[in-house]
């Protein structure tokens, strides 16, 4: 009798725990899209740094963020995020790992910089969009609104397009390092789930601001 007892019992667990949705299936089994933004390993293939290499490199890079920050503009997430208030007690939820205030402040100060250091700063720009990448799964992972999401996944479309620009020449600049693959356990526990929606709705308005903000520094270094 015990143990027929002691069996069912393990099923029952067996049966909640096969059930339960379990968000580290994720992280476990699938490779994160930025790791490969292009679709494949980028071989490193070097060539001169020359001025006209120089010249064609930002000239496909200013195209691309042409593309990627119209596109954000014209999702208008204000409007989809109207109902979103953050406050001085607000910020806490909002993950201070993405890239915020001082690193577009930092890139502001490109603005009219040689094109070669403007170049010395891609690996950045390629570490900070991974990082914008691992919050935008997250975003679209746990939005629920349809109209959102789809604004959501257009914008993490035209991030890793960018990413995979970034990365293809990195790869041909022989001064250059690709920097490390950033994991998605950047973001915690905590971060991904929010103890109610007012706060996973802080964390998403207050990454979308920060994406802006950095994606507006980059214009003035691309000067267009």
């Amino acid at each position: 009798m015990r143990y027929e007892m002691r069996s069912c019992y393990f099923l029952a667990l067996l049966a909640v725990a096969i059930a339960a949705p379990n968000r580290n299936v994720r992280s476990l089994t699938t490779l994160p899209p930025w790791h490969l933004p292009c679709g494949e390993v980028i071989e490193q293939d070097s060539y001169e740094d020359s001025q006209q290499e120089l010249d064609s490199i930002l000239s496909d890079l200013r195209l691309q963020h042409q593309l990627m920050l119209q596109d954000y503009l014209n999702r208008d997430y204000e409007y989809l995020y109207d109902r979103v208030r953050i406050g001085v007690h607000e910020h806490q939820y909002i993950p201070n790992w993405v890239p915020g205030k001082k690193d577009s402040n930092h890139i502001r100060k490109l603005a009219k910089s040689s094109q070669q250091t403007i170049v010395n700063h891609l690996p950045k720009l390629h570490m900070d969009l991974q990082k914008f990448a691992v919050a935008f799964e997250e975003l679209i992972e746990d939005e629920t609104v349809p109209k959102i999401q789809e604004a959501l996944k257009a914008t993490q479309s035209y991030l890793m397009k960018m990413l995979c620009e970034v990365e293809s020449n990195i790869a041909v600049l022989p001064s250059l390092r690709l920097p490390h693959r950033v994991e998605r356990n950047v973001m915690s526990r905590i971060e991904r789930d929010p103890k109610d929606d007012t706060r996973r709705l802080v964390r998403d308005w207050g990454v979308l601001l920060k994406y802006k903000d950095y994606l507006h520094a980059w214009r003035h270094v691309f000067d267009y």
